[in-house]
């Protein structure tokens, strides 16, 4: 009786046998096979009831022999089985992929906004072209970090699912990442910067800020700090950072006296040693933390300079300049920042040895 298209799947909608007007998907976004379909699905409904269709117009492809109902309806048993789909659903691909790797929290918010917006329902039906049509769609302003991130996260789970989608490879695979254009670098906050804009802040953006000022760690390394991590009678710690916890990165920091005679009083109200800090003192998330630190680095006359940003970032540069400043250098501050990888046992307890000396030597 019709076709219609809902949500960018094909309906048809039929009077049944028993006089109910009923609907059925006919599970295709295409046009042109929807159509198909449709008829001949109209035309088995035909058959079933023991009736001829008198049709004015039949459609050039058919023969006289179609022409005669009865006589296809085993033929469309079979064509109505057409739809090309893979072994596996897009929306059941995440769990899938988990089973593979780790995957972030990051991964996370963008398959779900893909499984959301592609208007495919399985994964053998994103081509390469729709793949792109996506990003493009989605993720063409800016200077092109953000649409090779996204590119980067999909192609991860997409390729983790190779097998149970019937793929040979992902069709993120083929999609070339833009050229990243217009990013200003980060420049560092004074101290003067600094000490106003910790003096009115909430108490969550205060713990990070001094957690990033003492340790020169990035934002998302400071959120996923715990009690435990902090050895006092070392006056030092060791971290995974967050965005290299891929490559087993790891980072040891000293607990230098500011730090501790700030956070020391804080621990008192971290019941559970392996939470993280921050989740006790209403911390909102990364995103927001992060957008919240800029705007309020802005409500104290804190702005980008014209050659460089200005945000939580930032603190990072700073602190790493002050170290330097103070006389770490190679090997022992590389350490602290993460800018070598540190795999080996051995090299964790000199490490800690060398970042002890650094803590208990300290002198601003």
């Amino acid at each position: 009786m019709a076709l219609r298209k809902i949500h960018n799947r094909y309906y048809v909608y039929f009077r049944d046998l028993d006089g109910t007007i009923r609907t059925r998907s006919l599970k295709v976004s295409d046009k042109a096979m929807a159509e198909k379909l449709h008829r001949q699905f109209m035309l088995k409904l035909q058959a079933k009831k023991g009736s001829l269709v008198v049709m004015r117009n039949f459609p050039e492809d058919f023969t006289p022999e179609q022409r005669n109902i009865k006589s296809i309806a085993p033929e469309i048993t079979a064509v109505a089985g057409e739809h090309q789909r893979g072994g596996i659903a897009i929306a059941k691909m995440w769990n899938v992929a988990l089973t593979r790797r780790e995957l972030s929290h990051t991964h996370k918010i963008r398959w779900d906004a893909f499984v959301k917006n592609i208007g495919c329902k399985y994964a053998d039906q994103v081509t390469p072209a729709k793949a792109l049509n996506y990003l493009e769609t989605h993720y063409s302003k800016g200077n092109g970090k953000t649409f090779n991130n996204v590119r980067s996260c999909l192609n991860t789970v997409f390729r983790c699912c190779l097998v149970e989608a019937g793929l040979q490879q992902s069709p993120f695979e083929v999609v070339i990442n833009r050229r990243v254009t217009s990013i200003k670098p980060w420049r560092n906050l004074t101290l003067d910067e600094f000490a106003t804009a910790f003096s009115d802040a909430p108490k969550y953006m205060q713990i990070m800020m001094m957690l990033s000022r003492w340790t020169a760690q990035r934002l998302e390394t400071c959120a996923k700090m715990t009690p435990g991590m902090f050895d006092f009678d070392r006056k030092a710690f060791i971290i995974d950072p967050g965005k290299t916890k891929r490559f087993k990165k790891w980072v040891c920091c000293p607990i230098l006296p500011e730090l501790e005679q700030f956070i020391k009083p804080l621990l008192s109200k971290c019941k559970d040693s392996d939470k993280t800090i921050v989740s006790y003192f209403k911390y909102p998330g990364n995103w927001s933390m992060s957008e919240q630190f800029s705007g309020h680095l802005r409500k104290h006359g804190i702005d980008d300079s014209s050659a460089a940003r200005v945000g939580f970032h930032s603190i990072r540069g700073t602190a790493i300049t002050w170290f330097k400043e103070h006389g770490i250098q190679g090997e022992e501050l590389r350490s602290i920042t993460g800018h070598t990888t540190l795999q080996m046992e051995d090299r964790y307890a000199r490490a800690v040895a060398n970042i002890s000396e650094i803590a208990k030597n300290w002198n601003m």
